[in-house]
């Protein structure tokens, strides 16, 4: 009986155990993304400390030419009220050039006088919020793949560090892309 009992348990545990990874249901965060495209799609999406943040179509992109100066804003949303998170990127007097790169190292609070480019990230919930800006110490960069005024399309990838106004903790924005649609 007791060699009954000793098969029986080793059986069990044998047939308890499972090494099948395809069940697994681990998403790459990177693939939850919207995909890279350039017709104007009003897509966008980046990791935030490697967790994907894709807007929900709140978003108000514009390039216009103000007293011969342009100024461009890339903005995307999800959430509203006392549960949000939003970010934003913003070239001021600065012409737009479809290939071309640019630094984002400016606050907000800066660019009135500069021509600069600049990037933040703004998040609340019910426990925690925060305001993550770019500056000369943490910045980064947004290439335009396509930038179209005659369709008003732009395309591209950016990526960026910001960091908190009050903390001073840093966010980490990286694997951003965009196609959208945008005002003159």
């Amino acid at each position: 009986m007791k060699t009954y009992i000793k098969y029986l348990l080793v059986f069990l545990v044998i047939t308890a155990c499972n090494n099948d990874d395809s069940r697994k249901t681990h998403k790459n965060p990177i693939d939850q993304l919207p995909p890279m495209t350039t017709s104007g799609k009003n897509t966008i999406g980046c990791l935030v400390n490697g967790v994907p943040f894709t807007d929900s179509g709140l978003m108000n992109n514009y390039y216009q030419l103000v007293e011969g100066e342009y100024y461009l804003a890339i903005n995307w949303e999800n959430g509203f009220g006392d549960n949000f998170k939003d970010g934003q990127i913003g070239l001021i007097k600065t012409q737009i050039v479809e290939g071309e790169t640019y630094l984002l190292n400016t606050s907000r609070a800066s660019l009135e006088t500069f021509t600069r480019g600049s990037a933040n990230y703004t998040f609340a919930n019910n426990s925690n919020s925060g305001e993550y800006q770019t500056n000369s110490n943490y910045y980064g960069k947004v290439t335009f793949t396509k930038f179209d005024t005659e369709n008003g399309i732009m395309s591209g990838t950016f990526e960026f560090e910001a960091q908190e106004l009050n903390s001073e903790e840093i966010v980490n924005i990286t694997e951003g892309r965009f196609d959208l649609t945008f005002n003159q």
